[in-house]
């Protein structure tokens, strides 16, 4: 029999926050948090960081990101998030699609995530982070506004707020025609309800009612690698996150993640990382010690 002292502890759930009531908010960046900020954390909400001097440093799903002067960084829904802030100033945009009510921005704000260093929209650029300043200014204005208009008008604002920063993440849709963009749009949301239970690209084709030489070729113009590859970097972050902050048994995890064996898990976390998965976890662990 096992002794309790034993047995590995369990890690406390990773702490999921939201707004209240889907409302925007506005934030200088050394404000006190309702929540423990010096731990792992999870939005469902957009974060962005406007910093006028840095200082610390960002590990977004285990990437770490400094905190440079005149830089501008946004934290994806869902995405693992813990943030030193070591006397760095600036402010915090914090909202939700449903707050932005734009279905087009939304699409274009979450195809920022798929890029490279996916949390940096610039850095060391001060008249870009003077721009989102002075709306950000506006805003803050506005939200105490008690007109009837004040609303509309806020979100006329946000919607040129979170288009600026689409903007100077340097993302171009000039180059992806409208069905494309649809396309994509489609298949990451499909993916995110999906990734768990299905990851053939045949199934997400069939969903769409798309071609596979259709599909490929939008993921690769804009996301620069194959839909199997886009599926299977999700399924690894989901895994990564699982491994680190929730620590089920690997049996579990597989068959969480839609394994249909241990071994199996074990060979995908093999062939994506050259790890295993108990040596993939340490060396996540060592990220955020």
């Amino acid at each position: 029999m096992t002794s309790r002292s034993n047995q590995k502890p369990v890690a406390p759930p990773l702490p999921l926050h939201s707004l209240e009531n889907n409302v925007l908010q506005l934030l200088p960046l050394d404000h006190t948090n309702p929540y423990d900020f010096k731990r792992e954390h999870r939005h469902t909400y957009y974060e962005i960081m406007l910093i006028e001097e840095g200082g610390g440093n960002q590990l977004i799903d285990f990437r770490d990101y400094p905190a440079l002067d005149n830089s501008c960084y946004i934290i994806f829904p869902r995405q693992v998030h813990l943030m030193n802030r070591r006397n760095s100033t600036g402010f915090i945009v914090q909202f939700t699609d449903d707050v932005l009510y734009n279905p087009e921005l939304s699409a274009a704000l979450r195809r920022l995530s798929l890029r490279d260093n996916s949390a940096i929209v610039f850095e060391a650029h001060a008249n870009a982070l003077k721009e989102l300043s002075e709306l950000y200014a506006i805003l803050n204005r506005l939200a105490y506004a008690q007109s009837s208009t004040s609303q509309q008008v806020i979100r006329s604002v946000l919607h040129a707020f979170a288009a600026l920063v689409v903007h100077h993440a340097g993302s171009s849709d000039e180059s992806i025609s409208a069905p494309d963009k649809k396309l994509l749009h489609d298949f990451f949301d499909l993916l995110e309800q999906h990734f768990t239970e299905n990851r053939s690209v045949q199934f997400f084709v069939g969903e769409l009612a798309t071609t596979d030489k259709k599909l490929s070729a939008a993921s690769q113009k804009y996301a620069g690698m194959s839909p199997l590859q886009v599926i299977h970097n999700r399924v690894l972050l989901e895994a990564k996150r699982m491994l680190l902050f929730e620590q089920p048994s690997h049996k579990e995890i597989s068959f969480q993640l839609g394994f249909d064996s241990p071994a199996s898990f074990s060979a995908f976390i093999k062939s994506k990382t050259g790890l295993t998965p108990s040596e993939l976890s340490q060396q996540l662990a060592e990220i955020h010690k």
